[in-house]
């Protein structure tokens, strides 16, 4: 049963089942958030570092400090690499046609 505190010095509290505001009763169990909020602070900053991954000068949340072009670099070498294969892939295909007498 989900409830509400509305006023604790009276001990009301609100049923979200029922709707009503009724006296606290001396069978409900409390608990604490914090292990809850440490964990979805903890989610926070996973997601945040997963939005910043986007940008390709922004650094990762575990990463060693000033390598924030990481990414960068990264993409250009591994746009050259796709290049250079593609290329290579092109230029093959013409030779193969060339020798085949279809160009």
């Amino acid at each position: 049963m989900g409830v509400v505190k509305l006023l604790p010095e009276y001990g009301l509290v609100y049923e979200a089942e029922t709707g009503k505001v009724v006296p606290e009763s001396g069978n409900m169990v409390k608990y604490s958030m914090d292990p809850v909020n440490a964990a979805l602070d903890k989610l926070d900053k996973y997601a945040d570092d997963l939005m910043n991954s986007l940008a390709p000068t922004g650094n990762f949340l575990e990463s060693f400090p000033h390598r924030e072009k990481s990414l960068y670099y990264a993409g250009i070498f591994t746009n050259m690499f796709y290049g250079f294969i593609f290329g290579l892939l092109v230029a093959f295909l013409v030779v193969i046609l060339r020798f085949m007498g279809l160009i």
